[in-house]
Formats: C-alpha cells, structure tokens, sequence
C-alpha cells in the first residue's frame, strides 16, 4: 500500500513539473501571457546587458567571467560551457528546490550566452575597438545596472529562476541568508575563481559583486513590480486559448 501511494505522489509531483514547464499551460492562466512575453524580454534583455558590460572592457558580471575563464582554458565555446555548467547546478537545484524550477530555468540555460555571443559579433562589426574611457564608464554602468534589471524582472515573473540565481534562494531558505547578501556571496565566489583563472575580471566584476543584490532589490519595488501589474491589452486575446494538457493524461484543460 505504502508503495502504491509513494508512486501516485511521485506520479502527481511529475505532473506539477511538467504542466510548470509547458509554455501552452502558462499563457492560459490569468496574467500568464503577460508573464512569459516579460520572461522572454529578460533573457534577451540579460543576454544584451552581459555583452555590453564585456565591451565595456571593464570586466563582466562574476559567473559569466567564471564561464568566460573557464571555457577559454578549455578552448570550447562560452555559450555550450555555460549550458553545461547550468545543467550541472541544475541537477543541484532540483534536489534542493523543485519549486525554483519552471520554463524560464530552461529559456535562462539555453538563450542567455548564445544571445550575447550574437551581440558581440555584431559590436565587432559595427563598434569601435578604441574604447575612451568615458564611453566604458558607460557602458560598465548600463551593464551592470540593466543585468539588474533583467534579473529582477525575470525573478518576478515567477516562471522559474536560472540555475545560479537559484543558489542564492537555496541558501536563503537553509541558512537563512538574506537572498540580496547570499547573492554577493556566491558572486565573490565565482569572482575569486575567475581571477585564480586569469579570466575577464575588472573594476566591473568587482561592482557588480557587491552590488548587483542590493540593486536588484531596489529594482523589484521600484520597476519590475510595476510592469509586471501594468495592462498590456494587446496580449488579452491569448489568454483565452485553450491547450492539450499532458499532464492530465489526455484531458483537454
């Protein structure tokens, strides 16, 4: 009897997992159309903050120098490493916290380094490779502040976090960490191993460790909360739709 029920909520937690991760299940719900097209924004959003804030030449945000480091040393492109990699912490976050994971995990492991790798080859095509100083000060600081925002309105949408954001969750919730000061933690981390590495570190690196989880914070209350309350009346009509629920084992929701 016992291993009956162990199945049917081993069964029901599948379930959960996969109607979470299927985008038709999502747009269907209330707000839900309004939530995705944001999540997708931030990916793209993230991606283009992380390749500005390299161009800057001021170092990059702590896990992309990480990822950066490493996968130079092993001569295999950014994009796949960073895959790889997120895979790896993947596997840690599932066990740890099931509830963190959802399509936005899967969007964040798969578009975030290929859509910066696609700005990059354009900025060496169209950009200047003399760089004033000025024009990195700035581009340092709308990095950093734009990969922020991109974080914090990906976070509210709540259709799952990236495999490293979700550390900082994990250790809010088991040692009672402030997610803002576990953020800077697992930052200075990835810092200290980039620069053992010899990888892209710079003032940047530096600011956005201490800084990106404060910044974060102040983006949740200030703007992503009001975009993501805002109305968007050109996507009503999608919430509407109706969708073949796999979860349900053949029902129609």
């Amino acid at each position: 009897m016992y291993k009956i029920h162990k199945e049917k909520a081993n069964t029901t937690k599948m379930a959960q997992i996969l109607k979470s991760m299927n985008p038709i299940s999502i747009i269907s719900q209330k707000d839900g159309a309004k939530r995705m097209a944001i999540m997708i924004m931030s990916i793209l959003l993230m991606g283009f903050s992380v390749s500005i804030f390299s161009y800057s030449g001021m170092g990059v945000d702590p896990f992309t120098a990480f990822n950066m480091s490493v996968s130079a040393k092993l001569g295999i492109s950014f994009g796949f490493y960073q895959m790889c990699v997120n895979g790896i912490i993947l596997i840690f976050v599932a066990i740890m916290a099931k509830k963190l994971i959802s399509v936005g995990t899967v969007v964040n492991m798969v578009g975030v380094g290929y859509v910066c790798e696609f700005f990059t080859s354009i900025y060496d095509e169209i950009l200047p490779q003399e760089k004033t100083l000025p024009l990195r000060l700035v581009c340092m600081a709308l990095g950093v502040f734009l990969l922020s925002l991109s974080a914090s309105l990906y976070f509210n949408c709540n259709l799952g976090v990236s495999p490293y954001d979700a550390l900082g969750f994990v250790m809010e919730d088991n040692i009672k960490i402030k997610y803002k000061w576990s953020r800077v933690i697992t930052d200075l981390i990835c810092t200290l191993v980039a620069f053992l590495l010899g990888g892209p570190i710079g003032i940047g690196t530096v600011v956005t460790a201490f800084f990106m989880g404060p910044v974060i914070a102040f983006c949740d209350g200030n703007i992503s909360k009001k975009v993501l309350n805002a109305k968007y009346k050109f996507l009503r009509h999608f919430t509407v739709i109706r969708y073949y629920d796999y979860t349900q084992f053949g029902k129609v929701a």
